[in-house]
């Protein structure tokens, strides 16, 4: 019985259904970049049963099983519908994190101030200083973050007892993002913003990135028929094809940007037949893309999830081989 079938026929989901919300959640969570939660590393085995557990719960729990009974028709459209809502759930609680708060936050005040500039793309919007370089950055991290470390930052008086104190006001925050801006000689998304201004902020920092976008509400659960937002297409074809991939096949993806001498260790071959192996994935995988209208998110979220996998499977450089 699929899960689909169990939750028509009990309301409920059954063995089936919780294995596939499992996997959903542990999908999601990677390919939506989305934080462990506190004190978290990463996503373990305990927090994605939790996560799905918590998604299941009370008259919201209700109403989502409900909507996945009553728009699904077929198995794939029942996974696509959970997908959407785990999507969901998790952005609903990503919100309230410390990194979440400040994404928010700088995207408010990027969009409100003249002397940066928004470059739209799918996905995540890049910013650059007005004039600046609008290719996408390649200073790293640890450079970024270390140009904070002289820019004055003014923390105001708070007296709310209900509301979080802020980090920094409105100036210094401009005054971050510009030096931010300055030193990365290139665009950068409010997220990379905000890891380089985590340390400087004494924000504890969280290993994995944040898609959020401030000033919208979301509800559940979300329409995925029709034209779906271009990131939730690609996050969910990159995550069938990923399922269809075997163990070897993610280990390749996994290590696109290695070179063939290093693929062969991984898998046990040669170069000869690891350069044949990754050549015959990748053509394939372009027949798959032929219709893709964003493949390059695609295979950048298949990349996340492959990479991800060769981590929790192996948690060194030794990989399966079938």
């Amino acid at each position: 019985m699929t899960p689909r079938d169990e939750l028509l026929t009990t309301g409920r989901l059954g063995g089936e259904g919780a294995q596939l919300l499992y996997e959903t959640v542990r999908l999601a969570s990677v390919a939506y970049r989305f934080p462990p939660p506190d004190g978290h590393a990463y996503w373990e085995e305990g927090d994605i049963q939790a996560a799905a557990h918590e998604f299941l719960q009370g008259e919201r729990g209700a109403r989502r099983l409900l909507d996945l009974a009553v728009r699904s028709v077929d198995g794939p459209s029942f996974s696509r519908l959970l997908t959407a809502a785990v999507r969901n759930f998790l952005r609903d609680q990503a919100r309230s994190t410390e990194l979440g708060k400040l994404i928010v936050r700088l995207k408010s005040v990027l969009r409100d101030e003249s002397e940066f500039v928004e470059i739209p793309r799918s996905g995540e919007a890049l910013w650059t200083t007005r004039g600046g370089d609008s290719d996408p950055s390649v200073t790293s991290p640890a450079a970024l973050a270390a140009v904070t470390r002289h820019v004055e930052v003014v923390v105001p008086k708070w007296t709310s007892e209900t509301r979080d104190a802020p980090l920094a006001d409105r100036d210094s925050l401009i005054r971050l993002i510009r030096a931010v801006l300055e030193a990365a000689a290139g665009s950068l998304d409010a997220i990379e913003i905000a890891h380089a201004l985590a340390a400087r902020l004494e924000l504890r920092r969280a290993p994995l990135t944040l898609d959020l976008d401030g000033g919208r509400g979301y509800s559940e659960p979300v329409a995925v028929d029709g034209d779906p937002a271009s990131a939730t297409v690609s996050a969910v074809r990159a995550t069938e094809i990923f399922q269809g991939l075997s163990d070897r096949e993610r280990i390749i993806v996994a290590t696109v940007e290695d070179s063939i001498r290093d693929l062969g260790a991984l898998i046990g071959t040669g170069k000869s037949q690891a350069a044949h192996l990754r050549q015959r994935l990748f053509e394939r995988m372009a027949g798959e893309l032929r219709d893709d209208d964003q493949p390059e998110e695609t295979v950048g979220t298949l990349i996340v999830l492959c990479d991800d996998w060769v981590r929790r499977r192996t948690g060194t450089a030794d990989a399966p081989s079938k």
